[in-house]
């Protein structure tokens, strides 16, 4: 019997096999290490299992952007479940450790003096909270840091103009960690 999803590290590039989200086929998705904090979904294959044609049916039926949040969720998972072997395999260059929920709450409660670290820590929750596809991101950051929505709007402007983050590559949302950024990430 077969899992569900498998996931198959090689250095660099980790992929995502979902054997039993369509019939007959084997949907691979394969993401990139950017940073010791991000993983960017670089392309998606669909593979026959006995040969069997894919309909159109078939592909209005997949949902990517459920698939790349479900699969950085397997990811996290393994991660957590399996921390030394998940290392090992990685080389160390996947390692995402930063109590989000804790960044969250030194946001949250104003206790962040220092505009870097406040910068810093805005650009890493950006980028995760970007992740989340179909949502204002504005407007969620906004109720999650309680600040008002055009105050994030301006740190979201100003993480980019200080070069905290750069713009992804096309069709991927939020942005890249610059070496500023992870600078202090790996400080904290």
């Amino acid at each position: 019997m077969r899992k569900n999803i498998e996931i198959l590290i090689n250095n660099k590039t980790i992929d995502v096999h979902f054997n039993k989200e369509l019939s007959n086929h084997k949907v691979i998705l394969k993401f990139k290490i950017v940073n010791s904090f991000q993983l960017i979904c670089l392309n998606y294959e669909i593979l026959s299992k006995n040969n069997i044609e894919l309909s159109s049916t078939d592909i209005r039926n997949i949902n990517i952007h459920t698939l790349i949040k479900r699969s950085i969720k397997a990811i996290e998972s393994y991660k957590k479940i399996d921390p030394k072997d998940f290392k090992l395999k990685t080389k160390g260059l996947y390692d995402d450790n930063i109590p989000y929920k804790k960044l969250i709450k030194q946001i949250n409660d104003r206790s962040i003096k220092d505009r870097k670290i406040l910068l810093t820590i805005y650009a890493y929750i950006y980028q995760k909270e970007s992740r989340n596809y179909g949502d204002n991101t504005s407007k969620r950051l906004s109720e999650l840091l309680n600040y008002s929505e055009a105050y994030i709007k301006n740190l979201t402007k100003e993480i980019f103009n200080k070069n905290f983050i750069k713009n992804s590559s096309k069709g991927s949302s939020g942005g890249i960690l610059t070496s500023k950024s992870l600078k202090y990430l790996n400080s904290l």
